[in-house]
């Protein structure tokens, strides 16, 4: 059982071998019943994607109901809980299943407020706890720029002002989408690797995400030195180029129209500072020794 469902809640008996499953064209998903006599029961789907998966639904229906529904109670009844009595046993951030919209939603305490407030995750499969618990700490981390987790790069949302990180499948890696009014945003890879590293990558997009608002953006910063017109008076320029994906040094040289830019082969945008800077005056201090030895 997750962690997520503190609690208490109404037992209930569902027999799984009796589940009938459903197929929902316009949700492009299966869902089943789960009977409930107090609350009416309420509809879950399943996250089986294939109209033809009538069997593998079915299976999985069937441990949804008697693993979690009747084991552990009706969600059905616990949303009402949480909508009729919003303020639970200690103040510490909970989440819970909204069967009402079909999302998953944290409590917390709100400075203001007698009960606090329930807000929505904008994770809107009941099957990824791992995600859950990363956007969960994302929200109430007190990051200054809103960070959101999506299941799947299809619920990356562009206009919803705030930057999300989603499971690439084919790098095996987690990526953020980072939002920008100006420019409209960017795509950042992250390190961490496998599905599972949810927690890890929802800390380094926040590392990033503070970055970002101490120093801003790194796209805008891009397209600013890509189309800047430089002569062999101007001093040398460190950026994070967002289009190479890695940290860039340019300097002038004689001769050389435009002067020249070189990566440092430093691909993480929130590496340490003192690390990209110290690799830049070597590189710097080690050109101008070639030019003076004539090399």
């Amino acid at each position: 059982m997750c962690a997520v469902f503190r609690r208490d809640r109404s037992t209930v008996l569902a027999d799984p071998a009796a589940a009938e499953v459903t197929w929902l064209p316009d949700e492009r998903d299966w869902s089943v019943h789960a009977p409930c006599d107090e609350c009416g029961g309420y509809r879950m789907l399943l996250q089986v994607g294939e109209p033809d998966a009538a069997e593998l639904a079915s299976t999985r229906a069937g441990a949804f109901l008697g693993r979690i529904h009747a084991r552990g109670g009706c969600l059905g009844c616990e949303a009402r809980t949480w909508r009729t009595s919003p303020a639970p046993r200690g103040s510490e951030p909970q989440v819970w299943w909204d069967t009402d919209t079909g999302q998953w939603m944290l409590w917390t305490e709100l400075p203001g407020t007698d009960h606090g407030a329930s807000l929505p995750l904008g994770i809107k499969t009941f099957w990824a706890p791992q995600e859950v618990r990363a956007a969960a700490r994302a929200l109430t981390s007190g990051s200054r720029v809103p960070l959101r987790i999506a299941t799947a790069p299809d619920d990356v949302d562009d206009g919803s002002g705030a930057s999300t990180i989603y499971y690439d499948v084919g790098s095996g890696r987690w990526r953020m989408r980072a939002s920008c009014p100006q420019c409209g945003g960017f795509a950042l890879p992250l390190t961490s690797f496998g599905r599972g590293a949810v927690e890890a990558a929802c800390d380094e997009a926040l590392a990033c995400l503070e970055l970002l608002a101490r120093e801003g953006c790194p796209s805008c910063r891009t397209k600013q030195e890509r189309a800047a017109e430089r002569g062999e008076d101007d001093e040398p320029r460190i950026w994070f180029d967002t289009v190479t994906r890695d940290w860039l040094v340019w300097q002038p040289l004689e001769g050389a129209d435009g002067g020249v830019t070189l990566p440092l082969g430093i691909g993480r945008f929130d590496a340490r500072r003192p690390l990209v800077y110290r690799a830049a005056a070597a590189l710097l201090f080690d050109s101008q020794l070639f030019l003076d030895e004539g090399l």
